[in-house]
């Protein structure tokens, strides 16, 4: 007998998302802990240490689920609303990393994601967030979201200000887009999460609009008859892809949002042939694109024109060593933009400079909370 511990050849494996599974502390947002990781992946199998085959995944995905299983059994036994709370949390995060990069079962896929956001509203039965779900249409998609408020102690507003946050590709609402949320509601600021065509419970499903820009505007156009919120103070957060989307949003939609937030997006994708096979994966998924040629093309006409000039404020985020957006990309938009765009590189970090989640959350959500402060006077 031994305690569960992780393979040190699968830690080198995976060191550099196992941040990403730990992400952020969060109050009501679906996450694990160290244990977790260790107990799921302990013994894991030599001859599937491959993370570009689909038996790295395959085994992955069932370890998760099978710890996720464990959870609900553990949530339906509990004896306090507080435990099941917790275990449901647990569970809605395990499901995710079960699905985050399995695509060899498209149906089971789905099924996982819908897991996540089941057990994810379970866990949320008997607190005291101000949320409030729905959803609109998108063409033929149904787009479901999430109004979370901020707390009313305290606070003297009668409208809030409002962020609209957006996933990447693998991401979902409940888990790592909501830990970003918290950081806004902590500070008086509403959030607003969506499952977009191609995002969340509808990856796989439905292809990412490549012109985002019109989903956006319908969640504008919902938040313009909803009373609590103050459409005069808006901001958009992006994080991956998501943050390609959000210097989409500032493009097109500029005007409407007081300042935009990319966090390790770029106006460009670095060539889809020189992207990591499961990475390849991850965007012929969520673009349900064909072959290397077709998703080139796909990648062409995703790319943005640098202005030269910005009609709202932009942060940027992003990593020296991104391999997904190079950060040429930003350097040169930075010089385009001047003071309407605030750059920060971290020079050794790559894609979402994972190491440096905390420090620049807590960055990200000041300057929102300064540029959506209400007028004085």
């Amino acid at each position: 007998m031994k305690p569960a511990l992780l393979p040190e050849p699968l830690y080198r494996l995976c060191a550099y998302f196992l941040p990403r599974l730990m992400f952020l502390r969060s109050v009501h947002g679906a996450q694990i802990h160290w244990g977790d990781i260790a107990i799921a992946l302990q013994d894991f199998p030599t001859e599937c240490q491959d993370l570009s085959s689909g038996e790295f995944w395959q085994e992955w995905m069932q370890r998760w689920s099978q710890l996720g299983h464990g959870y609900v059994s553990l949530a339906n036994e509990s004896s306090s609303e507080a435990g099941a709370s917790m275990a449901w949390r647990s569970a809605a995060a395990c499901f995710h990393w079960a699905e985050f990069m399995y695509f060899s079962d498209p149906v089971q896929k789905t099924q996982m994601r819908q897991s996540v956001k089941e057990c994810f509203m379970r866990s949320l039965e008997h607190t005291e967030l101000s949320l409030s779900t729905g959803k609109f249409m998108h063409g033929d998609v149904h787009v479901p979201y999430y109004l979370v408020l901020p707390s009313q102690r305290g606070v003297s507003e009668t409208t809030w200000p409002c962020v609209i946050l957006s996933n990447g590709l693998d991401s979902v609402t409940e888990v790592e887009v909501f830990a970003f949320a918290e950081q806004f509601l902590a500070r008086g600021i509403a959030v607003f999460m969506f499952d977009g065509p191609g995002q969340g419970i509808n990856v796989g499903c439905n292809p990412i609009d490549m012109q985002f820009e019109t989903v956006v505007q319908k969640i504008i156009t919902r938040l313009k008859i909803e009373p609590a919120i103050d459409v005069n103070r808006l901001g958009f957060f992006g994080v991956s892809f998501g943050g390609y989307l959000a210097l989409r949003v500032a493009s097109y939609l500029g005007q409407q949002f007081k300042a935009v937030v990319n966090l390790s997006g770029g106006p460009y994708l670095s060539p889809y042939a020189t992207l990591p096979r499961r990475l390849k994966e991850d965007f012929r998924y969520a673009f349900m694109g064909g072959n290397e040629i077709e998703m080139q093309n796909i990648f062409d006409q995703l790319a943005l024109t640098i202005p030269d000039q910005s009609t709202t404020d932009i942060l940027s985020i992003h990593g020296g060593l991104d391999d997904i957006f190079p950060v040429t990309a930003l350097e040169d938009m930075h010089k385009a933009l001047g003071e309407r765009h605030r750059l920060k590189i971290y020079p050794t970090e790559a894609h979402v400079c994972l190491n440096y989640i905390n420090q620049y959350s807590i960055e990200i959500a000041d300057w929102l909370l300064q540029k959506l402060a209400k007028p004085v006077g």
